[in-house]
């Protein structure tokens, strides 16, 4: 096929025309095939062709019609070169190739010709059909993208209806006082977070497939990292009633690695595992070393993978098809962020199955590090909701959309702290350089000044005498970055969390504006 659209077709009715060209021009390392009609020509011409190369005297009135219909029929990406040999000067008036060239590329060449002439008018014939095929090869690529996209929107709009849908009817169970109750609370907080995570999952990919992430690398023992991401998943574990069981290495396993896409990558390895894995089954996590490398084997006796869906399950939105269908939900997104990561340590993920409803395998790898230094301690991440010290803080929330900014002033009032809350950003400032708090929580796009201008102008009458945090839904190191430069201390990613907050406070000595005074 490949070699059909860069051959020239021949269609020279008289004498050796037709021969003597042909052995010219394959001189020149072209591909030719000759023809003794326009009508022969026009039904190989639809298989695919470089160039059309045809005398004068061929295009008899009669067939004319049949080879303007067939370069009718051409897609909208081809416009197929088409070279006449004129017997006759070019200011004479033609009957036929006017209405040709309203179809195709025409080019007339006056006869006698020369060799050269020729072959130099066929290549460019022909490096200008390489450019449609181009084009071609273009466009199926972005029609590909298209239907990448659809399918894109329409997973996304199933697992975020899934959620939306659960908190929504959690929110319209209210007792006769217009209460909830904790369950339903819960489930409120927990389906919360699952879109979080699902948001920070496309963002991540994104980011992997620009070539954002930047890892911050440190030596550590696996087995700690996996011990992290235990208490991540516990909750889910035990919510799906399925016991987790780790089998630890006989030796330390130090490897160089980013200690927090490393626990990105095994939460959602035994997240998936979690998921797949029905009421009262097991999931068993071993930790070994296999030569130069770190291994950590999560093994589950779930549904299993249809053996033809194993060398796709790493691909973006590719999702175990089995009896259960799609009742886990999720995106097929978690497992082709864990290759992308494991890829950018260097490190590598495979899957293994017998079959549908015979469990799962899945090994993560990580080279061994170089001993060049010794292992770092983990930074134990807070799981359960902090409670500080105990301290009641002065803190200013600077948030001009009203339900967050009402829904926040109560929850940091509930646990004992002084609130102001305004909506935009000259009155943030003026609030943040009256009030002197210990903490100001400013959201970025704020009417009026946005918040880089506010956390300016409360530097330049407070300087470092309050502790200023941007609350943004732009959590790329760039947006982190620009935000510390314009004088915050912190950077919160929406949803802000009130763990993280009263994490972040329990950091803090009370009334520290007044320390800096």
């Amino acid at each position: 096929m490949e070699e059909r659209s860069h051959r020239v077709l021949i269609v020279a009715p008289i004498g050796r025309d037709a021969e003597l060209m042909c052995t010219h021009l394959e001189a020149a390392g072209l591909l030719c095939e000759a023809f003794d009609s326009v009508d022969a020509v026009c039904t190989t011409l639809q298989e695919g062709a470089g160039a059309l190369l045809v005398t004068e005297e061929a295009l008899l009135p009669d067939v004319t019609p049949r080879l303007a219909q067939t370069l009718d029929s051409q897609p909208p990406w081809s416009d197929v070169p088409i070279i006449i040999l004129a017997g006759e000067p070019f200011d004479r008036p033609s009957r036929t190739f006017g209405d040709l060239g309203r179809r195709t590329n025409v080019t007339l060449v006056d006869r006698p010709v020369r060799i050269k002439s020729l072959v130099s008018a066929t290549q460019s014939a022909l490096r200008a059909r390489e450019r449609q095929y181009q084009i071609r090869d273009l466009m199926e690529t972005l029609e590909d993208r298209v239907h990448e996209r659809d399918r894109f929107l329409a997973i996304l709009g199933h697992e975020l209806r899934n959620p939306l849908g659960a908190i929504l009817l959690a929110s319209q169970m209210k007792d006769e006082d217009g209460k909830l109750d904790g369950d339903h609370a819960e489930l409120i907080e927990r389906q919360s977070r699952h879109l979080t995570r699902i948001v920070n999952d496309l963002l991540d990919l994104s980011r992997l497939v620009s070539g954002k992430i930047v890892l911050k690398r440190q030596i550590i023992d696996l087995a700690d990292a996996v011990q992290q991401a235990m208490e991540t998943v516990r909750a889910a574990s035990t919510r799906h009633k399925v016991a987790v069981e780790i089998k630890p290495a006989a030796t330390p396993l130090p490897v160089d690695v980013d200690p927090v896409r490393t626990d990105q990558i095994i939460t959602n390895v035994l997240t998936n595992a979690i998921k797949y894995t029905p009421e009262g089954g097991h999931v068993v996590v071993t930790l070994e070393r296999d030569g130069d490398e770190a291994v950590v084997r999560v093994t589950d006796d779930g549904v299993g993978i249809a053996p033809d869906r194993i060398g796709t399950i790493f691909e973006l939105f590719a999702q175990a098809e089995n009896a259960i269908g799609r009742a886990q939900g999720g995106m097929g997104i978690g497992l082709a962020l864990v290759r992308n990561l494991l890829h950018l340590h260097g490190g590598s993920i495979t899957a293994n199955s017998d079959g549908i409803g015979k469990g799962s395998e899945f090994a993560v790898r990580f080279p061994i590090a170089a001993p060049r230094q010794s292992v770092a301690e983990p930074e134990r991440r807070v799981v359960h909701r902090a409670s500080g010290d105990g301290q009641p803080r002065r803190i200013v929330i600077v948030e001009d959309n009203a339900d967050v900014r009402e829904l926040l002033r109560l929850k940091l009032r509930r646990l004992g702290h002084s609130v102001d809350a305004v909506a935009d950003g000259h009155s943030g400032v003026t609030a943040i350089v009256d009030g002197k708090p210990d903490l100001a929580l400013v959201d970025i796009g704020l009417p009026g000044l946005d918040g880089y201008e506010v956390a300016m102008q409360v530097r330049r009458s407070l300087g470092p005498g309050v502790v200023l945090v941007a609350v943004s839904g732009f959590g790329q190191p760039e947006d982190k970055r620009k935000a510390l430069e314009a004088g915050f201390d912190e950077h919160i990613t929406k949803p802000a969390d009130v763990t993280d907050i009263e994490n972040l406070l329990a950091r803090l000595p009370p009334r520290l504006a007044r320390d800096h005074a």
